[in-house]
């Protein structure tokens, strides 16, 4: 039987596809769509040019595991073309006025990023080839035959110790059994597209209706050319559309990162749709010719000169099913310009006893509705799967010594790790309480020696040493089952509710000291650099070591103990 069933191959499913193929798990996964990325989609120009009309830019400092993910797939990244100069055109009739940007402003694009002065992207960054790029590369090493394209999931059924999966390939409905599956895929076309028998508890269900699909109204264009006529006459690329008839509401640049004034590989610009979902299908069928007007009146006739070799895409995210729920349209106007508040804490939870889990980037409170959220998302699945694993929940490994005594004492781990991880979720909310107090004694001291790097490893360091008090009072029964040698068979279950806990208490703390008054002064602490970043996320990374090599000895103690007695 099946293992692992990964419903959406989109960047969370995909992650956790490619992390249990490293370890090798048992997994299929299974996608509506004929291709990969769900939300991430690069499009390419008959000369090769990339274009994102997805999720196109991560911001570093504010984002540590895309921009973990990029450079460990051997990808490179550029920044955003971006001076902090803006063509506004507030009259179709008038010529567009430049703008400079001289304040410090949040970029629209990602709210939670740290604010850069005179940039309208906030220090964002692109990868070379799009963000397709990405997917491609995680997809590389899986094996086809484990990859399902076109096949959509229309119902799950819960049997008791397995779960049916009833899928569509074509014209034909089969069904697929497996020991535990994941929907990654947004809540809201979780809630509206598959069937679950028995039915999903009302505040679970309630809770995935309630969690907006991030962009899944959105349309996105794409301009191709053959070379990038806008820098030749000075502009960056930016520009904000804000009279009643504009297609476009805000349009970037999109050039690839060799473009530049001797060669010009990667010419185009991208920009989002002004108009709302309804209007936009009533204007299909003039849309080519008034998408071509509109960049003409910002960046001139060469917009529409057949030397330059113009191409013109467009995505429309809201006529994807797979993408954008009714829900969704619904609430088209409410969502308009701002970023919902993901992190719902039902999303995170496995149902079904362990076989039932959630996925997708709006289930993670770090980062939710970008690449960074999916990446939490998978990163969370990933241990709760290896964790149950791990406490020998997996039906073969525990049919040859005394089911009924090891699945008894699974079951009893289960329920004091629970606790446990409601703990670390409880202690967790106060480490950024912990770093503003530590910051405070150390500005009251006088201190101005690395004072970021110092505060937020003693919060760090703090919940570590709480966490190991609190493991050394968890009452484990036979915490002897089945592991690797020298690692305690619950040594990733332990860990798993503190997992990504430095990178997401480090992110908080770059918006906490961009914001604050008090580290004005210090503007070493108060913009920290990226090498200054890099250091401190060394030094978090070694007491992350020092802390599971601890909480491994301690299981380690414990099963001896348990073994013994």
């Amino acid at each position: 039987m099946l293992d692992v069933a990964i419903i959406g191959g989109g960047l969370c499913g995909l992650a956790l596809a490619h992390s249990l193929q490293a370890r090798g798990r048992d997994w299929r996964l299974f996608e509506a769509r004929e291709r990969l990325g769900g939300r991430a989609l690069t499009v390419r120009a008959s000369d090769g040019t990339p274009i994102d009309l997805g999720a196109t830019w991560f911001w570093p400092g504010t984002q540590p595991a895309i921009t973990r993910l990029v450079a460990d797939l051997g990808l490179s990244s550029f920044e955003q073309h971006d001076d902090g100069r803006v063509l506004h055109l507030s009259d179709p009739n008038r010529v567009p006025q430049t703008v400079a940007l001289t304040e410090q402003l949040v970029p629209a694009d990602d709210p939670s990023a740290p604010a850069s002065a005179g940039a309208v992207h906030g220090g964002a960054r692109r990868v070379a080839g799009g963000i397709g790029a990405v997917i491609e590369a995680l997809a590389r090493p899986l094996p086809a035959a484990r990859l399902r394209l076109g096949h959509g999931l229309e119902a799950v059924v819960d049997h008791g110790d397995f779960v049916e999966l009833r899928l569509r390939f074509g014209e034909a409905s089969y069904s697929v059994n497996a020991r535990r599956v994941v929907l990654a895929l947004p809540p809201r076309v979780a809630a509206a597209s598959v069937r679950f028998t028995p039915a999903l508890a009302p505040e679970l269900h309630a809770a995935l209706q309630a969690t907006p699909t991030w962009m899944a109204t959105a349309a996105k264009a794409g301009f191709a050319y053959a070379r990038p006529f806008w820098r030749e006459a000075g502009h960056t690329g930016n520009a904000w559309v804000s009279h009643a008839q504009a297609m476009l509401a805000e349009v970037f640049d999109a050039c690839g990162p060799q473009a530049g004034p001797a060669r010009y590989p990667g010419a185009a610009l991208a920009g989002f749709a002004a108009l709302g979902s309804a209007q936009r299908e009533s204007f299909s069928r003039g849309r080519e010719l008034l998408l071509e007007s509109q960049v003409v009146m910002l960046f001139g006739p060469d917009a529409a000169d057949p030397a330059l070799k113009p191409e013109r895409f467009w995505q429309d995210w809201a006529t994807e099913p797979h993408t954008c729920s009714p829900a969704d349209l619904a609430e088209e106007s409410l969502q308009a310009g701002s970023h919902p508040h993901y992190g719902e804490p039902l999303l995170a939870e496995a149902y079904w006893q362990g076989r039932l889990h959630f996925g997708g980037s709006e289930t993670a409170r770090q980062g939710g509705g970008y690449l960074e959220g999916a990446l939490a998302a998978a990163g969370r699945l990933r241990g709760q799967l290896l964790a149950a694993s791990a406490a020998g929940l997996r039906p073969q490994e525990a049919a040859n010594e005394a089911p009924d005594r090891l699945q008894q004492a699974a079951a009893d781990n289960e329920r004091q790790l629970d606790r446990f991880g409601a703990w670390v979720r409880a202690e967790r909310g106060h480490a950024m309480a912990r770093y503003r107090e530590r910051m405070h004694q150390a500005l009251s001291r006088q201190d101005d020696a690395r004072l970021t790097q110092r505060a937020v490893l003693g919060a760090l360091e703090s919940l570590y040493a709480a966490a190991l008090e609190q493991l050394e009072r968890l009452p484990l029964a036979s915490a002897h089952l089945p592991g690797e040698p020298g690692r305690a068979a619950l040594t990733s279950r332990v860990l798993e509710p503190l997992t990504d806990c430095a990178d997401e208490l480090l992110a908080e703390v770059v918006i906490f000291n961009n914001t604050s008054c008090a580290l004005s002064n210090f503007p070493f602490e108060h913009r920290p650099s990226g090498d200054y970043l890099r250091s401190i996320r060394r030094e978090l990374a070694a007491a992350w070591q020092v802390f599971a090599a601890a909480a491994n000895e301690r299981l380690l103690a414990k099963a001896g103990a348990v073994a013994a007695a």
